[in-house]
C-alpha cells in the first residue's frame, strides 16, 4: 500500500470547477479500490489525500489527464470561457500527477494548463531505439488503463496483451530469423532468462502459455473465460510485458544490432 497528499490553492471563483474535479476524480478513484478524500484549510484552500497501491494511483493519474478537462468544460462555472473551465481542469490533473510523484514544499496554485507537464505512466513500455514498437506499446498502456474503468471488453484487453507480448519478444529474441510462433517466442526467452516469474507457482513461461491458449480459443472458438482470467492475471502479463521490454532496452544498450539473437 501506498499513498500520497498535496496542498492547493484556488481562486473563488474557482469553486464550482474544483467541486465537481474533487467528485469525479473520487468516483474515479473508488473504481481502482483507492481511497480519495479532501480537507479544507481554509476558505481558498484543500488538501487532497489519496490512499491504495501505487501502481493504482498512477492508473487514476494517467485517466484524469484525459477526464478532468471534459469534466471541468461541462461545469457551470460563471464567468468562465469554455476553453478556460478546461484548462482548469487539466491544471486540477496536472497538480494531482505532481503531488503523486513530487514533493511539495509550499502549497500548489491551481491554475489553468493547455497541456500536462507531469506524466507517469503505470507501466513502463518505453523503448526510445525501436520507435515503431513504442507507439504500439502506446495504444497497449492505453487498453491497459481503459480495462481497469470497465471501459473495453476482456477480450479486447486479452488480444491487446497478446499482441504487445508477441512484438516485444520478436524485437527481442528473434531479430532477423524466420517468423517463429508465439509458443516458440516464449520457449526461446524463458531459456535464455528474460521472462519473469508471475507468482510463486506460476512461471512467467506459463503465464504467457495460457494468455496463448485462451486467447486462440476466446479468438477462434468463441470460448469464455477471458474476464475471469483476466481478473486473475492481467497485472501479472502487464508487469511480466514491462520486464521483457526492460530486457530488450539493455540488450539493444549492449548491442544494438543483435538483441537477444
Amino acid at each position: 500500500m501506498a499513498g500520497f497528499d498535496f496542498v492547493f490553492t484556488y481562486r473563488s471563483q474557482h469553486e464550482p470547477i474544483v467541486g465537481r474535479c474533487l467528485s469525479s476524480a473520487r468516483a474515479r478513484a473508488r473504481q481502482l479500490g483507492l481511497r480519495w478524500r479532501w480537507q479544507r484549510l481554509g476558505p481558498t484552500a484543500l488538501r487532497v489525500t489519496v490512499d491504495g497501491n501505487s501502481r493504482r494511483t498512477d492508473l487514476l493519474c494517467y485517466r484524469l489527464e484525459r477526464d478532468l478537462p471534459l469534466v471541468a468544460e461541462g461545469c457551470h462555472a460563471p464567468g468562465l470561457a469554455r476553453v478556460e473551465r478546461q484548462r482548469l481542469g487539466r491544471g486540477f490533473a496536472d497538480m494531482t500527477v505532481r503531488g503523486r510523484h513530487v514533493d511539495q514544499d509550499e502549497p500548489m496554485a491551481l491554475r489553468g494548463v493547455a497541456e500536462t507537464r507531469w506524466r507517469f505512466p503505470p507501466y513502463d513500455y518505453g523503448c526510445p531505439s525501436f520507435p515503431n514498437l513504442l507507439a504500439r506499446l502506446t495504444v497497449t498502456e492505453d487498453i491497459i488503463v481503459a480495462w481497469n474503468f470497465n471501459e473495453i471488453a476482456p477480450e479486447v484487453l486479452l488480444e491487446e496483451l497478446h499482441t504487445a507480448c508477441e512484438l516485444v519478444l520478436e524485437e527481442l529474441v528473434n531479430r532477423r530469423s524466420k517468423r517463429m510462433s508465439f509458443a516458440e517466442l516464449v520457449a526461446t526467452a524463458d531459456e535464455r532468462g528474460a521472462l519473469r516469474d508471475a507468482s510463486p507457482g506460476l512461471s512467467g513461461a506459463a503465464l504467457l502459455t495460457q494468455l496463448k491458449d485462451l486467447r486462440k480459443d476466446v479468438r477462434h472458438r468463441g470460448a469464455s473465460g477471458a474476464a475471469d482470467w483476466l481478473e486473475l492475471h492481467w497485472e501479472d502479463v502487464a508487469k511480466s510485458l514491462e520486464c521483457i521490454v526492460d530486457r530488450l532496452n539493455r540488450a539493444d544498450s549492449t548491442d544494438p544490432s543483435a538483441s537477444m539473437s
